[in-house]
């Protein structure tokens, strides 16, 4: 199953949104991401789609008080989509919620719609295998003894989203269900796990379980380090990733492969406590690590909305004079421009790339040089120090100094080769050593 297209009718404070996830070719669109500033509804839209597909057993789960989906001043709210299954049949499906709906009646009203999704889910539900992961997703506190007895009793698709609508909810600790899968299933059975983390996380190798301290051990630069003790960085994103991990094995154990399984992943804020290195390759990884996985995720970061292809890109922001969330493409390719070309876009709607303190210097020059009138002592002083910060501000084109060392150290290269530049004109002994001085340049 993957999207096709998801409507919005005064949910949240969100009035009318239509979300379309059919690339030009007509078929299901892998990537889609929604940027946009705090408070325009992008994690409303994620928190909307969940709910949609989240069948009539996890639905009492994830509802909370009907009342609050329903945009003020709105009697009702309506999410409709319409799906598409792994063989190309189309499915439509909707969830209607009047204000002051109980459970009881919010049953009664989309008992059809309901009705076809969970007969559909009780045929194949893991033709619709969806996941969320909302802001909240911080590593459990470690535990005692393993939860897995009570994770299992719970329904496993409103668990599978839980942290999208819930700051208390829990990630399943990727310590205590590896070691269990590797005690059930064998050693074996953690090579797409490692494969998946040593993509995940730079620098460092998933290593081994220490039964004996329950922990996994990675290595690292700094020798072998237990999971629990590596930045708070790392055990986020390993937080996150380990809980999808394990609820695709264990929705999937007859599988091989279960990462090459179908599924919709949700992730607000995907980018979230990471490093710009980081952000820079996680679309890649994902895409990667989950083959036949369609992504929806929120973001904020240009780092992230660089990475997408054409028509992958909405921007969410509040325009008009009641000041509603819309939603905009982006026209053209973000992967295929420079960074400071989408961060100078609209869709980010920066108007100069200087630092706010280099800014403020610009305007006040502008207006106090523009004054008709004489200026103050105090003008005139602060017009001086606004001309001596600007002095000390870097030129557009101006070339950092750890870009020269490295473009002195590539025409050192160049004038090694021969003139048809594929032969060194110098030893290759000497070739190694200039080739070193960039790597420790880095």
């Amino acid at each position: 199953m993957f999207l096709m297209q998801v409507s919005l009718r005064n949910v949240r404070s969100i009035k009318s949104l239509d979300l379309d996830f059919r690339s030009s070719e007509g078929n299901a669109r892998r990537w889609t991401l929604l940027l946009g500033e705090n408070g325009c509804g992008k994690s409303s839209a994620l928190r909307a789609i969940a709910l949609l597909l989240a069948g009539s057993e996890a639905l009492p789960d994830l509802l909370g008080e009907p009342d609050a989906w329903i945009r003020n001043g709105s009697k009702k709210c309506l999410i409709s989509g319409i799906l598409a299954t792994a063989k190309g049949e189309i499915r439509e499906i909707a969830l209607e919620i009047n204000r002051g709906d109980g459970i009881r009646q919010i049953f009664s009203r989309n008992h059809s719609s309901l009705e076809a999704l969970d007969k559909a889910l009780s045929f194949a539900e893991r033709n619709y295998f969806v996941l969320g992961y909302g802001v909240s997703r911080r590593p459990a506190a470690p535990k005692s003894r393993s939860t897995f007895p009570d994770e299992r009793s719970r329904v496993p698709r409103s668990m599978g989203v839980a942290t999208m609508f819930s700051p208390d909810a829990t990630l399943i600790s990727l310590e205590q269900w590896a070691m269990d899968l590797e005690y059930r299933k064998g050693s074996s059975s953690m090579d797409a796990i490692r494969r998946a983390l040593n993509q995940l996380l730079p620098d460092m190798q998933f290593s081994r379980i220490d039964r004996e301290s329950r922990q996994i051990i990675f290595d690292t630069v700094d020798g072998e380090i237990p999971l629990s003790q590596l930045s708070d960085g790392y055990q986020n994103i390993a937080a996150w990733c380990g809980d999808l991990l394990y609820r695709i094995t264990e929705a999937f154990p007859d599988r091989k492969d279960p990462l090459s399984t179908r599924g919709v992943l949700l992730i607000d804020e995907i980018d979230l406590h990471l490093h710009p290195t980081w952000r820079r390759k996680l679309v890649e990884f994902l895409s990667l690590t989950l083959p036949n996985f369609q992504f929806v995720a929120t973001t904020h970061s240009a780092l992230t909305a660089q990475q997408s292809g054409d028509g992958e890109l909405y921007v969410i922001r509040r325009e008009g004079k009641d000041h509603l969330p819309t939603l905009t493409p982006f026209v053209g390719e973000p992967r295929n421009m420079m960074l400071h070309q989408l961060l100078m876009s609209p869709m980010f709607g920066l108007r100069t790339m200087d630092s706010v303190a280099v800014e403020n210097a610009r305007s006040v020059v502008r207006t106090l040089s523009s004054k008709k009138t004489p200026l103050s002592v105090g003008e005139s002083r602060e017009l001086k120090h606004m001309y001596e910060v600007l002095s000390e501000a870097p030129n557009w084109d101006a070339i950092p100094e750890y870009a020269k060392e490295q473009i002195d150290l590539l025409k050192r290269i160049n004038s090694t080769l021969d003139k048809d530049g594929k032969r060194p004109a110098v030893s290759a002994r000497k070739l190694k050593s200039v080739v070193k001085e960039i790597g420790s340049s880095d």
